[in-house]
């Protein structure tokens, strides 16, 4: 079985924007799901990477993790003209630009069970699947605050579906290339210092399908249909579910359970480093 790269991308800019003080810190459970994520990519697929600012890189050594990522980790720096407070996933676009194809990009709260290897063959781009142009997360062009000198590309199709990218796939380096620079120069030419969904969404998601409509590449999908994902096992995504085991402590408790019992059945060999982080109960 040939090996599948993947990587994590840790930006600490957005939450530190937010922070009152200047030191970084994770929550137990999304510190229990990023190892649980690496350590099952590397099971199930093959070596992973983190791309991290370096507040990410000294957190992560510090709580003695550096050895998860297989694949090492690597400094990525975003420049101070990119706002972290609206562009709070542009971390992914410059960990994506550091980064050779063919890789998968792999959120930090997305734990992939099972090889990929079948739904990625022969795809030049994968995503988990595709999204609905709703307005009120993707409207049109007049929406955007963009400075004088930019413009969007003509050529630019804004009636193709965006793509989810939270596990993404990509064959080719210069696909990767035009696609991560289109979005950096949109971000950089962006003017808007508070909507931070819209803006977001389009530089992350909505561009990457319209640059592979622009370049004729095919996007496929793990799961093409809705219904597929809430049958599938072969990954958890926690996403909204951050927001439960934030306020609620019984749930909390009851998930960083589970995840520690997985870690200390699957991975015995970290079940020490796990405990010195003082988060399984």
């Amino acid at each position: 079985m040939k090996d599948i790269e993947g990587f994590h991308i840790l930006w600490t800019a957005p939450y530190l924007e937010k922070s009152k003080d200047d030191t970084y810190s994770m929550q137990d459970y999304e510190l229990l799901t990023m190892i649980l994520s690496a350590l099952m990519w590397r099971k199930m697929n093959g070596p992973i990477t983190l791309y991290g600012d370096a507040r990410a890189i000294d957190y992560v050594e510090g709580q003695g993790l550096s050895h998860i990522w297989n694949g090492g980790i690597k400094e990525i720096q975003v420049p101070d003209s990119i706002s972290p407070g609206v562009f709070w996933a542009a971390g992914k676009l410059y960990a994506l630009k550091a980064a050779h194809m063919p890789a998968v990009m792999v959120d930090l709260d997305l734990i992939v069970w099972k090889n990929i290897g079948e739904y990625i063959a022969g795809t030049d781009i994968c995503a988990i699947h595709r999204e609905g142009i709703y307005p009120d997360v993707y409207p049109g062009r007049d929406f955007f605050n963009m400075d004088s000198s930019y413009s969007f590309d003509p050529l630019w199709s804004w009636d193709v579906p965006p793509v989810n990218t939270c596990m993404l796939y990509m064959a080719k380096e210069q696909f990767k290339n035009y696609y991560v620079d289109s979005s950096i120069q949109f971000m950089e030419n962006c003017r808007e210092t508070e909507e931070n969904l819209c803006h977001m969404v389009f530089a992350e998601q909505r561009l990457l399908a319209m640059c592979a409509a622009r370049k004729g590449k095919i996007i496929a999908s793990f799961f093409p249909e809705a219904a597929d994902i809430e049958r599938q096992d072969v990954f958890t995504h926690l996403w909204g579910y951050k927001n439960i085991l934030k306020f609620n402590y019984g749930k909390r408790v009851e998930f960083n359970g589970r995840l520690c019992e997985r870690i200390e059945r699957e991975f015995p060999e970290e079940a020490d480093v796990i405990r010195e982080l003082h988060v399984c109960r």
